[in-house]
């Protein structure tokens, strides 16, 4: 019996159904081939950075300021988490000399605003990025739902530290940043002693301070390199606070941060 020709070549019998056989392999080694040279592509824009063209707001040094909304969130401290467990209760700060606590009604979570300011320069070897300095500030509160004024916490806090802040696309203006320094919190807790007294109680504390953000610079006015940042925001502090009664506490807490601002 002869050998055909066209099996020794292809592997199976000629016809209709090998016809079939052979163009699913083929689109198969197409899509494989595909899907090869997009993984190479994404790997090179990932890993080549320098390969992409460059943003046009990343070539020039620009100042930054921003304002929003901030809240904090409370992770650890022996102090910091006692004062909230006291607020989630709806109880005074202050004890009264048998022990008990008075009612003062629902707190709110923590609120209020932001403060932002920043300089960047273009980093020349690293398209789209720019390293720089930044300084955020944030200052919240909270009073109950029944004593109102004569009650309140206070949160405020701050960082200093370096940044760099990166547009990875050319056309598109959304931008990444990091950022790490020093962060200090200082804090005051008010609260009534008797019917006529109202006290106060303030901690300051300092350590160190890290975040990132992710935003997007609007263009809408002739000159292309002034800019509306919109921008969302997380940091993370850990600081030393020194408490009466306790000592060196370790204060860990986190702030999300909604802004808007100007960049030129």
């Amino acid at each position: 019996m002869m050998a055909n020709p066209a099996a020794d070549r292809t592997g199976f019998q000629p016809g209709p159904s090998g016809s079939f056989i052979l163009t699913v392999r083929t689109q198969k080694l197409h899509t494989m081939n595909f899907q090869k040279t997009v993984l190479v592509t994404i790997l090179m824009i990932i890993l080549s950075p320098t390969l992409r063209a460059q943003n046009a707001l990343s070539t020039q040094p620009r100042l930054y300021f921003s304002s929003g909304f901030v809240t904090p969130q409370f992770f650890g401290g022996t102090e910091l988490l006692q004062a909230y467990s006291f607020r989630q209760a709806g109880q005074s700060y202050h004890q009264q000399p048998h022990g008990e606590r008075k009612n003062v009604g629902t707190y709110g979570a923590n609120t209020g605003f932001s403060l932002s300011i920043g300089y960047y320069v273009p980093v020349p070897w690293v398209k789209g990025l720019g390293v720089g300095l930044v300084v955020n500030s944030g200052q919240t509160g909270t009073n109950p739902s029944v004593d109102g004024y004569a009650e309140g916490y206070f949160f405020n806090f701050l960082n200093f530290g370096g940044s760099l802040q990166y547009y990875p696309m050319e056309t598109n203006n959304l931008y990444l940043k990091a950022e790490a320094g020093m962060g200090s919190v200082f804090t005051k807790n008010r609260f009534v002693v008797d019917v006529a007294t109202q006290d106060f109680l303030h901690h300051f504390g300092i350590g160190f301070e890290t975040g990132g953000a992710v935003g997007y610079t609007l263009t809408p006015f002739a000159n292309s390199s002034l800019g509306i940042n919109l921008e969302a925001q997380y940091q993370f502090y850990s600081t030393r606070v020194e408490v009466s009664g306790i000592g060196d506490d370790q204060w860990t807490f986190g702030a999300l941060h909604l802004m808007a601002g100007l960049q030129f």
